[in-house]
């Protein structure tokens, strides 16, 4: 009886070694001869998958996207906030988003590198926007629950500085116990 094969499966684990390439050495390090010997599979199984670069990187951001949201960064924020009031959802939100373990500076490199690519891939923005905006959408749903007046409005400003800070202190020009005294101070004119 021939083995079933589960696609999706297969699909997951090659752009899972794309993305693992992407958060060490970003995505001009990723080929399909880089992806396939990462993921232990042959170039022909790439492509066998992906038709182009460009199918794989979309497919690698969605899947990145769903995992971030679901499983990552979303359960981290619970979890923090869930603690106690130390900065409340808002503080433990721009905790979570700023680097601060090898995790966390994974994902803001792999978020660095797939924005930079949308900024000249219409694919890739139209995948990512929708974070973005999801993005805001906590912060104001948050914003909203402390009763701070025109939430919309200091949601994009959360927003902006969370991801105004996240690049310097990923490459370390700025510590993130300073960037969340940033943050706090922001917090605490609200």
């Amino acid at each position: 009886m021939p083995r079933k094969v589960d696609h999706e499966a297969r699909r997951r684990h090659i752009v899972e070694s794309l993305l693992r390439i992407t958060a060490e050495q970003g995505l001009e390090a990723v080929s399909l001869r880089e992806v396939a010997a990462a993921a232990g599979v042959s170039m022909g199984q790439v492509q066998h998958y992906f038709a182009t670069k460009d199918d794989m990187l979309l497919y690698a951001l969605r899947h990145w996207l769903s995992l971030t949201t679901h499983d990552g960064f979303a359960a981290r924020v619970a979890r923090r906030a869930a603690i106690g009031p130390v900065g409340g959802v808002l503080g433990a939100i721009a905790a979570e988003y700023l680097p601060y373990d090898e995790i966390s500076r994974d994902e803001a490199r792999i978020a660095a590198a797939f924005l930079s690519r949308a900024a000249v891939r219409p694919e890739l923005a139209a995948a990512l926007a929708p974070a973005f905006a999801g993005f805001a959408d906590v912060l104001r749903g948050a914003l909203d629950g402390m009763g701070v007046p025109d939430a919309p409005a200091e949601a994009g400003r959360l927003a902006a500085l969370l991801d105004g800070l996240r690049p310097p202190v990923l490459i370390g020009a700025l510590s993130y116990a300073d960037a969340l005294a940033v943050v706090d101070r922001h917090l605490g004119r609200l």
